[in-house]
Formats: C-alpha cells, structure tokens, sequence
C-alpha cells in the first residue's frame, strides 16, 4: 500500500553503518514516469537521530534525483519533518558528471540536457551537484566514506 504522497520541503532520514542522513525533498516531478524527485542531501552523518529540523538549511549540501517517493512507500527513507523552502528558492540548473568519453568533466545543462566538456574543474564547477541520481546504497556508502563535492575527482 502506498504511503501518504511527499511535499516540498519534506525531510526524510536515511539510517548509515555510522548513524543518520538527512535529504529534503526540492522538487516534485510534473510526470513521475520520465522523471523522479529531485533531493538536497546534508552531508553530515548525525550519531542519533535529529529532532529539531529548524536549521538543516544552514548545512553543507548537494542535490540529487533520487526515487524518493519509492523509497518512501518502501519504507527506506522515513519522513520526519518538514521545513519549507527558501522563499527565492530555485533548483540548480547545471550539473557535472565524470566525461564518459575521455578524460575530464561534463558539465549538464538540465533545462535542455545540453553538455559542455571541459578538462578541469573551476572553483565554481566544483560546487557543482552529480548528474543523474544514486540509490539509497551509494548515498550511504559515499556520505559513511566522507564524500563531498569538493573532493569527488575523476575516478581513474
């Protein structure tokens, strides 16, 4: 049986080996059958379980599409709050991958999936969220690993 539907804003932990993440539901598909939900993911691995939610938009994050709904109903993510959008909130616009073609990055226009190629990374590229979207697994292992934006690298 399906759980009640997300919304904007809706937090949703996720249990680690090394405690609890945090992930914030920032856009809902229009047509959930091309497409899933977009998700801010907080770095930081919480030993116990949070219960004031009042300034996780203050944490270091990043965005990824994530199945969130599905993890919902299957009961891998569980909601635990919800703290509404930032007024002017936006969600990004451009991503990076790994070039699959060579060396170097790809950065993704997700308006109209327009790819630049490029070899090194600007300080502001490097800000830049991962293209596409992991399962809940990878999310655990990178975020229990300490992975974070600023040192993800071309995987050799």
């Amino acid at each position: 049986m399906a759980r009640k539907k997300i919304e904007l804003g809706d937090i949703f932990e996720l249990k680690t080996s090394k405690g609890y993440v945090y992930l914030q539901c920032v856009r809902i598909p229009v047509d959930k059958r091309q497409d899933v939900e977009l998700v801010r993911i907080y770095y930081k691995v919480h030993p116990t379980q949070m219960k004031d939610f009042s300034l996780i938009q203050k944490s270091s994050f990043f965005y990824l599409n994530f199945v969130l709904q599905a993890a919902y109903n299957r009961k891998i993510v569980e909601k635990v709050g919800n703290v509404p959008l930032e007024s002017d909130f936006k969600p990004p616009r451009y991503f990076r991958t790994k070039n699959p073609f060579g060396e170097g990055w790809q950065i993704v226009d997700s308006v109209n999936w327009h790819r630049e190629t490029i070899e090194k990374l600007t300080n502001e590229q490097l800000k830049l969220s991962p293209w596409g979207g992991w399962n809940d697994t990878l999310i655990i292992e990178r975020l229990d690993e300490g992975w974070t934006l600023e040192n993800w690298k071309t995987e050799k």
